[in-house]
């Protein structure tokens, strides 16, 4: 394999490993503010859960739109599977 393919390889893979912290870091924030969003609503505070709920997924949204928008679809994907171990990660210390 030449080094302009390795190189090619290299970054393609050092950038999808970037999107997918930056996916994890946004599903990390995502989770977390909905176990604050469900806290509130349990203690009877509705119009401060409902708040929280809609900046919460208009922050999520916002930021995936503008990810394929700007860089395409690879980081996309990237992003929503970090997205996704973030969920897992955050249920899973929830169980605990």
């Amino acid at each position: 394999m030449s080094g302009v393919v390795m190189h090619d390889y290299l970054s393609f893979i050092a950038g999808a490993a970037g999107w997918l912290l930056a996916g994890g870091l946004l599903g990390t924030m995502h989770f977390v503010s909905l176990r604050w969003s469900v806290q509130r609503l349990v203690a009877g505070r509705a119009p401060a859960s409902l708040g929280l709920q809609l900046l919460r997924l208009a922050l999520t949204g916002t930021a995936m739109t503008l990810t394929v928008r700007l860089f395409g679809a690879n980081p996309l994907l990237a992003g929503s599977l970090g997205l996704m171990a973030a969920r897992t990660s955050v249920l899973l210390l929830e169980a605990q």
